[in-house]
């Protein structure tokens, strides 16, 4: 059977595969990958045998009447393999050999036992152990405003988190893809793995890269930035239902109420500066400001008053301290400020 419908058929019904997915190891872990490897095109027949077995489907896998006529033939097409010396009385009156009764018997049970072998896989309560498979250990990273983090994660790829942010990931990465979910903002350094897509989740879209460097911006919850350095990305949006591919210098805006996409050229100091401790600001509203400087430098920002126009603020300010940065942008906005403790006063007339 070569047909990819077929596909998984054949490997629910392989020992090794129920058993790598059901109590994966190492060693089944080298084969399988090298397996996906060398058959990069059945990847996703893999992903379906696979959920059908940990019974993530809704509903059973449905195997085509086509595919149940061929199965029937193939097995009625080596009838040599199961030949029978048997000799048969002779009569013209006889409707069925012992051979072809013997074919219809192993027709039977292979029938049955797959039915079974599915419905149990499919339907059967899961025990601890596929417990434990289908919901792996999940981790969380996260950052307090006025800190950053960087650290590894279970494939070796590095990411760094800016103030305020969340990633969460698997103890230990899918044999098929690797997934996490981001909250606040992160650039992400991918480990190069051809057999396992490396996804990012940030709201409504999902970045997929193989090795890959990139920065998803997703403080706001209305609005998602993804900026791409090096590599290539796919970004998808289900609920858009639409796809865009990036390219080294782009950056994707997408807004998630309006489902709106924007694809512009950046700069890295604009995306990436802050692991460097480069605060930039671009044509910022004053809103914008505040909520980037309490978490910038993890601080409660009170305002008393309110501008005298709105505010469309750019700069670029290098590890400097926060009254240093108010000072200059005090010169500019005309306000006058307090710093007690943690607590800043912005007072405008």
């Amino acid at each position: 059977m070569d047909r990819k419908e077929d596909i998984p058929i054949l490997l629910l019904t392989n020992p090794e595969f129920v058993k790598w997915v059901k109590e994966p190891n190492e060693e089944l872990d080298i084969y399988w990958m090298n397996w996906m490897q060398a058959h990069s095109e059945k990847v996703m027949e893999v992903k379906k045998a696979r959920e059908i077995l940990l019974g993530l489907k809704d509903q059973p896998y449905k195997v085509s009447d086509d595919v149940k006529s061929r199965v029937l033939q193939n097995i009625l097409a080596h009838e040599q393999a199961y030949e029978i010396d048997f000799q048969v009385h002779q009569s013209s009156h006889s409707w069925l050999t012992i051979k072809q009764w013997y074919k219809v018997a192993v027709i039977l049970v292979l029938t049955s036992f797959m039915g079974y072998l599915l419905s149990q896989f499919v339907t059967a309560e899961p025990t601890k152990s596929e417990a434990q498979v289908s919901k792996p250990v999940m981790l969380t990273k996260s950052t307090h405003f006025g800190e950053k983090l960087n650290f590894k994660l279970p494939d070796g790829s590095s990411v760094w988190l800016n103030s305020g942010s969340q990633l969460t990931f698997p103890e230990r990465f899918d044999s098929l893809e690797r997934k996490v979910t981001l909250l606040g903002e992160g650039y992400f350094e991918v480990k190069k793995d051809s057999s396992r897509v490396f996804k990012v989740v940030s709201g409504n879209i999902e970045t997929a890269a193989l090795g890959t460097s990139f920065n998803i911006n997703f403080f706001d919850t209305n609005e998602v930035f993804v900026s791409l350095l090096t590599g290539k990305v796919e970004i998808h949006s289900d609920s858009a239902n639409k796809t865009y591919l990036l390219d080294p210098g782009e950056q994707l805006q997408y807004k998630q109420v309006t489902n709106q996409f924007n694809i512009t050229e950046f700069s890295d100091a604009e995306a990436i500066g802050w692991r460097e401790g480069l605060l930039v600001f671009e044509n910022a509203a004053f809103d914008e400001v505040v909520a980037v400087l309490e978490r910038w430098y993890g601080v409660e920002i009170q305002v008393i008053g309110k501008p005298r126009m709105s505010w469309a603020l750019s700069g670029k300010y290098f590890n400097q301290t926060l009254d240093l940065v108010l000072d200059r942008m005090s010169f500019i906005e005309y306000f006058k400020y307090e710093i007690n403790g943690k607590k800043i006063y912005l007072k405008f007339k």
